[in-house]
């Protein structure tokens, strides 16, 4: 596949062979560049987010204390009002104080600057501008009492690890894959256009394969812009022209006849 990204970044009359190979070798194509896309995606969520979520693990696992669920009531090892703030991002907090009964109000846990407040029986949670959000916990009561711990959050740890990495990973393969041939159609419409101008005639699946490669300088844009630690301005723009240029570049070549082959030179006399 490798030769092919070059061909397509840099030799147009390569779009010709493009037009008429096979459908499962596009699709292969499609999956190449969006595993490009999901390394990079990869990466950056290996730099810039992991730090992030193994920092939360920890704190949760250093500074909440035990919590236990049982009968529709909540109990703690520190039963009075106790606020924790993530070390990193400030803004997330939350209040735990198992010893109250009572209700709280959105304005309360507005002056506590808190997203989160743990009572005996309820959890409250902020969602947007003066809303909030309250799950009633003493009708959920369990059959046996649970127990949410430093070891639970290492559970919890490691199963983020083998599930939520590999899931986001598909989660963008997919979806870049599906864009690549949502947009790979969009872009054959326009080829029929271009191929009647350079005074060719191609067939609809000869452009949308002529469409998916012609993405490839795009798709190495995004991929990059998602490697960098600010986004690149107007990539989304520029990944667009860049496809155009190459679909016009790559339907013309394969709109144009093709070259006469040379002719052999004439057998020698007997």
């Amino acid at each position: 596949m490798i030769p092919d990204l070059l061909d397509a970044l840099v030799r147009p009359a390569s779009y010709r062979r493009f037009a008429a190979e096979k459908a499962a070798r596009t699709a292969a194509y499609i999956a190449f560049l969006s595993l490009i896309f999901v390394g990079s995606i990869g990466i950056a969520v290996k730099l810039r987010l992991a730090p992030l979520f193994d920092q939360t693990f920890s704190w949760l696992e250093t500074s909440m204390p035990a919590i236990t669920f049982a009968n529709g009531t909540v109990t703690s090892a520190a039963p009075g009002p106790l606020r924790l703030e993530h070390p990193r991002t400030k803004d997330v907090a939350l209040m735990i104080d198992t010893a109250r009964k009572e209700p709280v109000t959105a304005q309360q846990m507005a002056d506590a600057k808190v997203l989160a407040y743990l009572t005996s029986n309820a959890l409250y949670l902020v969602r947007g501008q003066g809303q909030m959000e309250t799950i009633d916990l003493s009708k959920s009561a369990a059959e046996k009492p649970v127990t949410v711990d430093a070891n639970s959050y290492k559970d919890m740890e490691r199963a983020f690890d083998w599930v939520f990495y590999p899931a986001l990973m598909l989660f963008f393969f997919l979806s870049f894959a599906a864009a690549l041939a949502f947009c790979g159609a969009l872009y054959a419409l326009a080829g029929m256009v271009m191929a009647s101008a350079a005074g060719g005639s191609l067939g609809f699946a000869a452009l949308f394969r002529i469409a998916v490669h012609a993405q490839t300088a795009g798709s190495l844009l995004y991929a990059l812009d998602a490697l960098m630690p600010v986004t690149i301005p107007y990539f989304q723009f520029v990944s667009i022209a860049l496809s155009l240029t190459c679909l016009w570049l790559g339907v013309k070549a394969a709109a144009s006849p093709a070259p006469a082959a040379p002719a052999e030179p004439p057998a020698p006399a007997a």
